[in-house]
């Protein structure tokens, strides 16, 4: 029998916080406001259904957290990165722009990045179901070994990015740029299929 780890319940006091680190803290269904976290880490804690309102989050890593429908109204991320993490459900298009996020091996399904410009981002051996792309500028973004089962991508600018090993997109090249992008055999092969063509 797996043995449960005690979170922390926690609110946070301080408008400022620099190089602190945070662990198995559970911030479920609170709401912060105008707080700024510099150089911090988060590891193993809760924030499902948490608001992050105005705040600013700089050079942070979240490690092993949980952000599913988090909301992030008006927030800024600038260099954060995203490690092991399950962020389902959560609006990106609230966030401030320009906004700087990489992710590693995360849990974004049903996600939206409507419109976003997230030029040169990562979300490198993600799982990245029913994700909105549409209208995004995905220019350079390394999205390897990801998963994008029914993820739209309608009139992104994929330019010089790189799917190498990504499965399950579905990529319209008529309505989407994919210049100079980088694709792997066979999931390359999707790309064909607006064409009504038989591949033999």
């Amino acid at each position: 029998m797996e043995k449960k780890e005690n979170k922390i319940d926690f609110l946070f006091e301080k408008d400022y916080y620099e190089e602190e680190s945070f662990e198995k803290i559970n911030f479920k269904e609170h709401k912060a406001v105008k707080i700024e976290f510099y150089k911090c880490t988060f590891t193993s804690c809760i924030f499902i259904k948490s608001f992050f309102e105005n705040c600013v989050f700089e050079k942070c890593i979240f490690i092993n957290c949980d952000l599913s429908v988090v909301k992030f109204t008006g927030s800024s991320f600038i260099d954060v990165k995203f490690v092991n993490s399950k962020m389902i459900g959560i609006d990106w298009t609230l966030v401030q722009k320009p906004v700087s996020i990489n992710f590693l091996k995360c849990l974004l399904n049903d996600s939206s990045f409507y419109k976003m410009d997230l030029r040169s981002a990562q979300l490198e051996e993600c799982t990245a179901h029913n994700v909105d792309f549409e209208n995004s500028n995905l220019t350079k973004v390394v999205c390897r070994k990801t998963d994008f089962l029914n993820s739209k991508f309608n009139e992104a600018d994929l330019s010089f990015a790189d799917f190498t090993g990504a499965f399950n997109y579905s990529i319209n090249p008529s309505i989407t740029k994919i210049k100079k992008a980088k694709f792997s055999l066979p999931e390359a092969v999707s790309l064909l299929n607006t064409w009504d063509i038989i591949i033999q």
